[in-house]
């Protein structure tokens, strides 16, 4: 069974790699920003393209990005369906169903889009961040607010990045174990999803369960060493980017 490497950190010596946790993570929120912001698919291509450049120097596969990303095109696909269907607007000439409209399909692409966007947004961060360099990111840009326990709160984003693609690794061995049990050859779909459902979920708490005896065992404290950064003249440039692609779409 191949490994599903989506919201994996792949370790690897490239600039986004080695470029500065905070800046990556003030670049990331620029990036989900400016698809928020992007009101046609023009801005949607522009974003898309520069992620894919960013993603191809971090040196992470697109290949078998694309492959792994194939449920969620199925999710996009049914976005497009229902706003086609639902939106109001002029219909299709010469289209064999007339309800569906220009205006729900222009709106199903950009909300599906987006949320490939977002995905491609989250690999990347999650591809090149190790959990560490992502914990004391966020607990650096928390330290200042009052009121917030800054380490907890870190620590809570860093353990569910580790469950996520735990999650998604079980998935994949469940697939696998149910396909050698001929159970996706049944008819009913409802009977297949919870065959599904229920012992992923049971997986999912008992992981959790243990990550937590883990770290119980393990003494573990918010009291720790703060972290010290180090910031280059390569990662301000790369912010300078973000901000720059994030202003063009924004004015556009």
């Amino acid at each position: 069974m191949a490994e599903i490497t989506l919201f994996h950190y792949i370790p690897k010596k490239t600039i986004i790699h080695q470029m500065d946790g905070r800046l990556k993570l003030v670049c990331m929120i620029l990036f989900t920003m400016a698809a928020g912001f992007a009101r046609n698919l023009y801005d949607l291509a522009i974003l898309t393209s520069v992620l894919f450049m960013i993603y191809m120097a971090a040196g992470l596969s697109v290949k078998r990005f694309m492959i792994e990303l194939k449920y969620f095109f199925i999710l996009a696909g049914i976005i497009i369906g229902a706003h086609s269907f639902t939106v109001p607007g002029t219909a299709i000439p010469g289209f064999p169903i007339q309800r569906i409209t220009w205006e729900g399909l222009n709106s199903g692409l950009l909300l599906s889009w987006r949320l490939i966007v977002m995905i491609f947004i989250g690999a990347i961060m999650t591809g090149t961040t190790s959990l560490l360099q992502f914990k004391n990111a966020v607990e650096w840009f928390l330290r200042p607010l009052p009121f917030i326990p800054e380490a907890r709160v870190a620590t809570m984003f860093s353990l569910t990045f580790v469950l996520i693609p735990l999650i998604l690794d079980q998935i994949s061995e469940m697939m696998d174990a149910q396909k050698s049990r001929c159970i996706d050859g049944r008819k009913d779909p409802v009977t297949r999803i919870l065959f599904l459902v229920r012992p992923l979920l049971f997986h999912a708490f008992m992981r959790a369960e243990e990550i937590v005896q883990a770290m119980e065992s393990r003494c573990y404290s918010e009291i720790r060493t703060k972290p010290k950064f180090k910031s280059t003249l390569n990662d301000w440039l790369v912010l300078a980017f973000s901000i720059f692609i994030c202003f063009i779409i924004w004015v556009d």
